[in-house]
């Protein structure tokens, strides 16, 4: 029996853990162990947008995918906030295309439904620990803190340790899906190639229903997805961006996230602003979000900035300040590889391995395709060594996964570069008449782009196709109810008056 031993019980951690145990043949099972620092209770947060290889992922884990997604959240609402009747850009596959037969996923890959983190988790968990088909067993531990992992006296295994030097077993194989803080990445990679500020930090409400505390135009406009409204900095120079998201899976769950997108010199900056250094998480603290939601209601303090903004984030009731890092590209990773790790059956996953930013829109899908691709690697080489196989053989497999991970992370995490350059000049020199979603797209301005360049035209003609095509159908946006009432009395009326 192969002992694994899993960092982290997220998403990542819980699919490879649910795929390598319902796969797994009674000649050659898995005793698999999930480490997970959090409690067992904890918030998860929001989900992501998954795209087709991460549903296939969760799906192979024993995940009824559509159970867990939010309908309807596959939309994107862009606006500038001296023009709100209509916004720049939707994002929403129009009904007009799906009258003709055309389906979103035969076209593009993004514009996926808002996903519940804490629904992915606890299916994966009762996939994982449920007995029906495969072999072998999965443990999921919480409140563990892990501090490292080391090669066993004998050579046979590798054994995870905690904060006080306390043993969490010995196991064949350890994966370290443990995200952006892991401890273990140092057994592969020197500090040299540790994850770097990207420059910005998001600070984010969070609001158990905004259609009772926010106004109606606002929940119109963001419906059942997302919504984004760019305008001014309060000098007047730079552009704030407010950002709104729903990620409930259940359309009876109202919560939504409220977001700014800060950029500050350093990581602590805005922690150490709002007195918050040592939050880690979630904060529910009445003082700690009236602070951190006065700060976001002073960002909006510009004339431009209507009222109900500023109101949505007095709304919150509880709150996160999330300074976003980055791990360099693969060259420099593979640059640092710490000596005589070759052979060491460790392996990072996901955020653990190559974090991404979140407009990468990339970072938990990868986290998932590492996740079912180890598995399918470690599968095959059980039924290759007939179920038997040493420490090199395993590092070996090993080896050649990290090395696909990296490499695969290396374009989205150029295109993450790119993007952070033009966001820096839109936060802080940027007047709201040059502004453009579609610059932020595709991180260039306009005046530097080519009409050569054929990717940005497409990109270009295909957001205008699409916000065009919604606008004939008032880019999905249902009215407020007052709105609704309004119109509904006025049509009751019209015949009278005929």
């Amino acid at each position: 029996m192969m002992r694994v031993g899993i960092v982290g019980g997220g998403p990542a951690g819980l699919t490879l853990a649910a795929t390598l145990r319902r796969e797994a043949t009674k000649a050659a099972p898995f005793e698999i162990t999930v480490l997970e620092r959090g409690s067992a209770n904890r918030d998860q947060g929001n989900g992501w947008d998954l795209s087709k290889t991460a549903q296939e992922a969760l799906a192979r884990a024993g995940v009824d995918v559509p159970a867990v997604q939010r309908r309807g959240s596959d939309t994107a609402r862009l606006f500038n906030v001296t023009d709100t009747a209509r916004p720049d850009v939707c994002m929403r596959w129009p009904n007009s295309l799906a009258k003709l037969g055309l389906k979103k996923d035969q076209v593009l890959e993004m514009l996926n439904p808002e996903t519940s983190r804490n629904k992915i988790i606890r299916r994966l968990i009762a996939a994982a620990t449920h007995s029906d088909g495969g072999s072998g067993s999965v443990t999921v531990r919480h409140d563990c803190n892990v501090s490292t992992a080391r090669r066993t006296n004998d050579g046979r295994g590798v054994e995870i340790l905690g904060r006080n030097g306390d043993s969490y077993g010995t196991y064949d194989v350890v994966v370290d899906a443990s995200g952006i803080a892991s401890r273990l990445r140092h057994c592969r990679f020197s500090e040299a190639a540790d994850a770097f500020y990207t420059g910005r930090t998001i600070v984010q409400g969070i609001v158990s229903s905004p259609e009772k505390s926010w106004h109606p135009w606002l929940t119109s406009r963001l419906g059942e997805g997302s919504m984004a409204v760019a305008g001014p900095a309060p000098s007047g120079t730079g552009i704030e961006q407010w950002m709104a998201q729903r990620y409930g899976a259940a359309l009876e769950d109202q919560h939504t996230n409220i977001n700014l997108w800060c950029f500050t010199e350093g990581p602590n900056d805005i922690p150490s602003l709002l007195k918050l250094e040592g939050l880690h998480g979630t904060s529910s603290d009445k003082e700690v979000v009236k602070a951190t939601m006065d700060y976001c209601v002073q960002r909006l303090s510009h004339e431009d900035w209507p009222e109900m903004y500023r109101d949505a984030f007095r709304a919150a009731e509880s709150i996160r300040v999330l300074p976003v890092f980055m791990h360099p590209m693969s060259e420099l990773a593979f640059a640092h590889v710490v000596p005589d790790s070759e052979d060491l059956s460790v392996i990072s996953i996901g955020d653990a391995l190559h974090a991404l930013p979140p407009w990468s829109g990339t970072s938990g899908n990868y986290a998932l395709t590492d996740a079912t691709e180890l598995a399918t690697a470690l599968l095959k080489l059980r039924e290759g060594t007939e179920g038997t196989c040493t420490q090199e053989q395993i590092a070996a497999v090993l080896r050649e996964q990290e090395a696909a991970f990296l490499k695969r992370a290396d374009g989205p995490r150029e295109r993450c570069m790119q993007v952070r350059k033009i966001s820096e000049r839109v936060a802080k020199e940027m007047n709201l008449r040059d502004f453009s979603w579609e610059d932020l797209f595709l991180g260039t301005e306009a005046k530097d782009r080519s009409w050569f360049d054929l990717k940005s035209l497409f990109v270009i003609g295909f957001v205008r196709g699409m916000t065009f095509l919604n606008r004939l159908e008032n880019y999905g946006i249902n009215p407020p109810k007052h709105e609704a009432s309004a119109a509904a009395r006025a049509a009751a009326a019209e015949p009278a008056a005929q």
